[in-house]
């Protein structure tokens, strides 16, 4: 991948579907990044990336913004906590040609899974906005820069010598100013959004479910919550407590699928209720006809999929919530 440039030449491999980070690294921290040079140089924007951090010794990254080719860039990246060395701490800081300031930490640890782990970092003007999403918690850190604000590339940072893999990286420039806090009422769910389909839609809902999770939106999805063993109906009764948006993945299939309506049938009923803080956003999927519409359905303003106007005006929609 020519878009992306290697400050170390031997700390990362670049490939269509994944990026390696092995060896390598400068300095005290044994350093090593890479920006990419796709996106341009940029002074508002956002990096979001899915990382596995390698444990079998000790390691540190995350994600980089206002990078340039002589280690200068903000990072924003996990390292080990000195007092609890099993699990690692969040951390802003500035490196100015080599020479690192520490600009923020958190105050609680960070317990990355084994799996890969959903890394966020939104910047504008001197405001940074940090965030890991494991499969059990999400981390926040934001921080104020104490430094002129400078435009730059976005890219990947690990420190001694990590093991590292990254997926799905997605870079956007912005121009609006993000919310540095999540409103009150987002807090109570661990989810976004709760998508229920028809099994017949399964391939076409796990490609939206992977457009959510690149713009840094949780979901629930039947197919990655339920395991073996699991009893089905709790299961999804906790996805739907824990889900702020329920989207009914709307076509022609979902007019015969019991599971599909039962799962957004008693939310519905609540929210035109009033009694519920959950809202059901129906997701058409395909042209089918307005009879396949559920009836409590057809007067819901609805996104339609093949409309990418509408899905990106919804993906935004979710983001602010």
């Amino acid at each position: 991948m020519s878009d992306w440039r290697d400050s170390n030449k031997d700390a990362w491999t670049f490939t269509r579907k994944v990026i390696v980070g092995s060896g390598g690294g400068f300095g005290e921290y044994k350093t090593a990044y890479a920006v990419n040079r796709a996106n341009g140089i940029l002074l508002n924007g956002r990096i979001a990336a899915d990382l596995r951090i390698s444990k079998k010794h000790v390691a540190g990254g995350g994600l980089i913004c206002r990078g340039d080719e002589y280690w200068t860039f903000l990072a924003f990246y996990t390292s080990p906590a000195i007092a609890e060395k099993d699990s690692d701490i969040a951390r802003i800081g500035l490196f100015k040609e080599g020479l690192f300031t520490q600009v923020a930490t958190s105050n609680e640890p960070v317990h990355l899974t084994d799996d890969f782990n959903h890394f966020e970092l939104e910047f504008f003007s001197g405001r940074l906005r940090g965030e890991i999403r494991t499969a059990e918690k999400a981390y926040e850190l934001s921080a104020v820069c104490p430094h002129i604000p400078f435009p730059g590339y976005v890219g990947l940072v690990k420190f001694y010598g990590a093991d590292i893999l990254v997926k799905n990286v997605l870079i956007e420039k912005t121009d609006m100013p993000f919310a540095t806090a999540v409103s009150n009422i987002s807090r109570q769910f661990e989810y976004d959004v709760f998508l229920c389909h028809s099994s017949a839609d399964k391939p076409i809902v796990e490609q939206i479910a992977r457009n959510l999770r690149n713009a840094g939106i949780t979901y629930w999805l039947d197919g990655e919550q339920i395991k073996f063993g699991d009893q089905i109906t709790a299961k999804i009764e906790e996805g739907l407590q824990k889900s702020r948006y329920i989207v009914p993945c709307v076509s022609a299939n979902v007019s015969v699928s019991g599971w599909a309506r039962a799962e957004y049938g008693a939310v519905l009923n609540a929210e035109l209720s009033g009694v519920s803080e959950r809202v059901v956003i129906p997701l058409r999927l395909d042209d089918c006809n307005e009879r396949d519409l559920p009836l409590l359905l057809r007067d819901k303003k609805r996104v339609t999929y093949s409309n990418k106007i509408e899905m990106a005006e919804f993906v935004q929609f979710l983001r602010r919530r």
